[in-house]
Formats: C-alpha cells, structure tokens, sequence
C-alpha cells in the first residue's frame, strides 16, 4: 500500500511540474528518451550506435535527446558528484570527436553533448 502512494505522488510531482522526460526505448542497461523533434527511427540509431560503441556498462544508463536550436542535444547524465572543474582539453576533444562522430553516423546534423543532473538539468557548462 505505501509504494503505491508513494508512486502516485511521484507520477502527481511529474505531471504537477509540466516535466515531460520524452517517449522512451529501451536496450538493456540503456533507456533513451526523445521528446518532441526527434523521432524514433533516430532514437534507436542512437541506441544502437552507443551499445555497438561499447557506451553501455554494467550500471543502468539513461539519456535523453532533443531538438534545440537546430541541433540535436544528447543530454548525458553524470555519474560522479558533480563538481565545478571544467573540462580538461583531451576531455573536450573527446566530446567534440563524439559530437562529429553522431553527426556523421546517426543524425546526418549538428550534435551538442550536454552534461547534466539525474533531471537532465545541465550542470557543466561547455
């Protein structure tokens, strides 16, 4: 009886707030949930591309993508407590190879990799 309360008030925050988290799919350990301007065939491109990239460990991993600006934002979230050191360079050119990489294999658009919380807020700016 308790989990269900506890569900309900849950699923009552979410639909309170307006926050929508996207349609989802899932493979294994990966979900990825795309909001509106990004469809489900480019979804499970991405799924495929990330699991077939070796992306997806042992832990549970979640991701959202939108349509922002023109550009696809791919909205990771961090596992480590966050903290405000910024990127070192070999970091950023790592993001920047796998924004390029989505652009060229999945998308076929521009591709922004957004670091963010549990509630795909980001938190490192880049």
């Amino acid at each position: 009886m308790r989990n269900w309360i506890v569900i309900f008030l849950v699923v009552f925050l979410f639909q309170a707030c307006g926050i929508s988290m996207g349609d989802r799919i899932d493979n294994g350990n990966l979900s990825v949930y795309f909001l509106e301007g990004v469809n489900k065939d480019k979804a499970i491109s991405f799924a495929r591309y990330w699991k077939n990239n070796g992306f997806i460990g042992d832990k549970k991993q979640v991701i959202q993508l939108e349509r922002e600006d023109n550009a696809i934002t791919v909205k990771l979230i961090e596992r480590e407590l966050y903290h405000k050191d910024a990127f070192t360079i070999q970091e950023e050119a790592l993001l920047q190879d796998l924004e390029r990489d989505l652009k060229k294999e999945v998308f076929i658009e521009e591709v922004n990799i957004l670091i963010t919380d549990n509630t795909f807020r980001p938190i490192i700016k880049r």
